[in-house]
């Protein structure tokens, strides 16, 4: 299998990221409409690479291809580049070993408790009771018509992507903050998804800096 390798440094040194996603449709879906909203229109794909690598399975799986994946980027990273692995918390089996595992090695994590939907669901409105993997997807369906879980049709709803983005950061953020206040960080609703999408505009926001730096 390929590998994605830091090329040797051209006129342009360029900033590789890289998300590595247990899902093979709703996470790489959303990523890439938020890559074709808030990051192509920008920059130049030979500055910025952001490259996401879908349906790698649970969470121990996602976690041991993102260490691949950055034990291949050649050389120091120099604090451009990074690796991140999105997953589910779900009931699934070494949950904890894996988020352990990935921080002992670097990589970044954009985790979500129950799903990932409720991710979307930050981008309408606020949650703050527990919620189950079912009732969340039904809820995003509520909020988003174009969301159907059933017939396969994922969460990329573009006006909130490109409107209502940081309601959904600003949310995210908050119900963390809850969590970790309850004891529970991490715990059900929350989602840290909203780390990636800081990194990612950060990363856009730097480099249209260095751009139109005479």
């Amino acid at each position: 299998m390929s590998r994605f390798r830091r090329q040797p440094p051209a006129k342009e040194p360029g900033t590789i990221m890289i998300v590595v996603t247990e899902g093979e449709k709703t996470e790489p879906g959303y990523l890439k409409a938020f890559k074709e909203i808030h990051v192509l229109p920008h920059i130049k794909k030979s500055v910025f690479k952001l490259r996401i690598i879908p349906g790698i399975g649970v969470p121990k799986t996602v976690v041991d291809r993102a260490i691949q994946e950055l034990e291949d980027l050649q050389g120091p990273l120099s604090g451009k580049d990074s690796v991140w692995a999105m997953f589910d918390r779900d009931e699934h089996p070494e949950f904890r070993e894996a988020k352990d595992k990935a921080r002992s090695k670097e990589v970044h994590l954009a985790i979500s408790n129950p799903c990932f939907e409720i991710w979307g669901i930050y981008h309408y409105q606020d949650w703050q009771g527990p919620i189950e993997r079912d009732q969340c997807q039904k809820e995003l369906e509520r909020l988003c018509p174009s969301y159907n879980r059933k017939s396969g049709k994922v969460f990329i709803d573009h006006d909130a992507i490109k409107n209502k983005y940081r309601d959904a950061m600003r949310r995210a953020k908050e119900s963390l903050d809850s969590r970790k206040r309850e004891g529970d960080p991490e715990g059900n609703p929350s989602t840290s998804v909203y780390l990636l999408m800081e990194e990612i505009l950060s990363k856009v926001e730097e480099l249209k800096r260095q751009n139109e730096e005479p």
